[in-house]
């Protein structure tokens, strides 16, 4: 039988220790500023975007990767007979989906490759990456990994607070939230993802108001889930801090078994969310 991999791409801003623990294979985004390219946690840190984003007066933009750096990809880490799971960005937000999709027909037809369209963003692919990762090191089957991918991503609650709407609105991924716009200055909507697109959630007054209320859902998506394992993740763009008082507040709030993983939202989705955002992800497993 042969040997499972875990791809993902760098929208799902996973920290680089637990991907290199788990071989978790990433293939960036690119990142434009001006005339100047990037790959995303290759050649630019989140450090240095959200320095470098501070100083810019033009928005950078992202590009997904091609076919041909997905073949790359698959073809240096697999031989034939071996099984590629591959885990990224919402195919709403971002063409990355469509270009793994288009590898899988320029490959070895002795590999196969199963693509998962997470409907999410950031640590949204990231938990079902790490579980497939798990997984695959346990000795489970593909079937048996994609059933509890599935599994994550039909369970999975997304949530977040961002600084502002600009970047969203001005890098078109602003999807149904874009009723908000232009609306009081001091409301911080908690925002979500429906149908793999960003929508409202909740307008709130006041920031600290409204990381109350992403406490406060925590509350109630494990009173929608009795009995049932819950889990939950925290990135956060540049704003280490609140994401940390978020994650030391969600064992308790949750009974959760797992530490809550914290991952810092790189440029693939800092473009379009800002500096300031922090997202709670909750899921069952």
């Amino acid at each position: 039988m042969g040997q499972i991999h875990v791809v993902t791409d760098s929208g799902s801003d996973l920290p680089v220790k637990l991907r290199e623990e788990l071989g978790i294979q990433v293939v960036p985004l690119t990142v434009r500023f001006g005339d100047e390219v990037f790959k995303d946690g290759v050649d630019l840190t989140a450090a240095e975007f959200y320095a470098r984003l501070k100083q810019e007066t033009r928005m950078p933009s992202t590009s997904q990767p091609s076919p041909a750096e997905f073949v790359e990809v698959y073809e240096r880490i697999a031989k034939p007979g071996d099984t590629i799971i591959s885990i990224h960005l919402s195919s709403k937000m971002s063409g990355t989906y469509q270009s793994a999709m288009l590898a899988t027909t320029m490959i070895d037809p002795k590999i196969t490759v199963h693509v998962v369209d997470s409907r999410a963003a950031s640590l949204g692919i990231g938990v079902p990456t790490i579980a497939a990762a798990k997984a695959a090191q346990a000795g489970k089957s593909a079937e048996e990994i994609l059933t509890e991918v599935e599994g994550i991503l039909d369970s999975l609650r997304v949530y977040f607070v961002v600084d502002t709407l600009e970047y969203l609105q001005r890098n078109g991924r602003i999807g149904l939230a874009s009723a908000l716009v232009g609306i009081l200055l001091n409301i911080k909507p908690v925002l979500t993802l429906v149908d793999g697109q960003v929508a409202p959630f909740e307008k709130i007054r006041g920031r600290a108001k409204a990381f109350k209320r992403l406490r406060e859902l925590g509350a109630e998506f494990r009173e929608r889930n009795p009995g049932k394992q819950l889990k939950a993740a925290v990135s956060h763009a540049d704003n280490q801090t609140e994401a940390d008082a978020l994650a030391e507040a969600l064992p308790e709030i949750l009974d959760l078994q797992d530490e809550v993983v914290v991952g810092e939202i790189g440029a693939t989705i800092g473009v379009h969310a800002g500096p300031g955002t922090v997202a709670v992800f909750l899921y069952c497993v």
